[in-house]
């Protein structure tokens, strides 16, 4: 397997693993053709990433991994990785 296949599935991997986390802890995320950047808001209490169709998967992963950083982490679960990364992010 060569190197950027690798990187690729690796990516892939990492923006599933964020995506379902972020479902799970209850963030909305929205894919849409927005021509923008995306980003994280916060409407009537509720959590959301909004990205463009177009978006590389680094970038949707680094939206959500945003969002979930905002969360009150002493009340959801987070995988081990996904944890890392947000303790990382906040240093």
């Amino acid at each position: 397997m060569s190197t950027g296949r690798k990187a690729a599935e690796n990516a892939k991997e990492l923006f599933e693993l964020l995506y379902e986390t972020a479902s799970n802890a209850g963030i909305e995320v929205i894919e849409d053709r927005i021509n923008r950047k995306g980003g994280v808001c916060r409407l009537q209490e509720k959590l959301m990433v909004v990205y463009d169709a177009n978006s590389s998967l680094a970038e949707r992963s680094r939206l959500i991994l945003e969002a979930i950083a905002q969360m009150n982490l002493d009340y959801i679960y987070l995988p081990p990785k996904v944890r890392a990364m947000v303790e990382g992010k906040g240093s």
